[in-house]
């Protein structure tokens, strides 16, 4: 299994191995919280897609004490330890949510499936997306390539940005994206 509990160790738990500590996700949710209560985004539901070992949950439940959030998970492993809900994001079917927390995951979708997923985010995404995905630059510039996990679909940043344009989502920098049905409003020079 891709994603078994040996994956997890090494990119999450192992402190000299891992891709990114508590202490970052958390650095990070601040930044997202703080920009979507800029723009006017009510969050009362949230979606972690690729869940994993939960790091996104503590700093959102603190910004968010009331909202309901859901994990998404692919790895059988992680969801029945954390409680998420076992899926995919290209067939996932629950409601939609305030805030979607997609970090990390598009890479691992196979290129015929990647329209798909993101038309899924953005069907979901009823106030805003936040988007990490590593794409070919990433890759060669901005990682390190000892605690990132290389057995992904590498794609150009202009890739994503055309197929999440597509799905009618809106580029606020930051990785935050605004869902088609977002009534918040964005400056000319806030749009990513």
């Amino acid at each position: 299994m891709r994603f078994d509990r040996s994956y997890y160790d090494r990119y999450y738990r192992d402190a000299s191995t891992q891709v990114a500590s508590a202490a970052d996700t958390a650095k990070l949710a601040r930044f997202v919280t703080g920009y979507l209560d800029y723009l006017g985004v009510e969050v009362r539901s949230i979606l972690d897609v690729g869940a994993g070992i939960g790091l996104w949950q503590e700093p959102l439940r603190r910004a968010y004490p009331e909202a309901r959030y859901v994990g998404l998970e692919l790895s059988p492993h992680v969801a029945e330890a954390h409680g998420w809900v076992h899926g995919s994001i290209t067939t996932y079917r629950g409601p939609a949510a305030d805030l979607v927390i997609c970090q990390g995951v598009l890479q691992y979708v196979p290129d015929a499936q990647l329209p798909r997923a993101i038309t899924r985010l953005a069907a979901l995404s009823r106030g805003a997306l936040y988007l990490e995905a590593l794409t070919r630059k990433d890759w060669r510039d901005n990682v390190d390539q000892e605690r990132t996990d290389g057995a992904v679909h590498l794609r150009t940043g202009a890739h994503y940005r055309r197929l999440l344009r597509e799905a009618g989502l809106r580029a606020c920098g930051g990785g935050v994206f605004l869902g088609p049905r977002s009534r918040a409003v964005l400056f000319e020079l806030e749009e990513g």
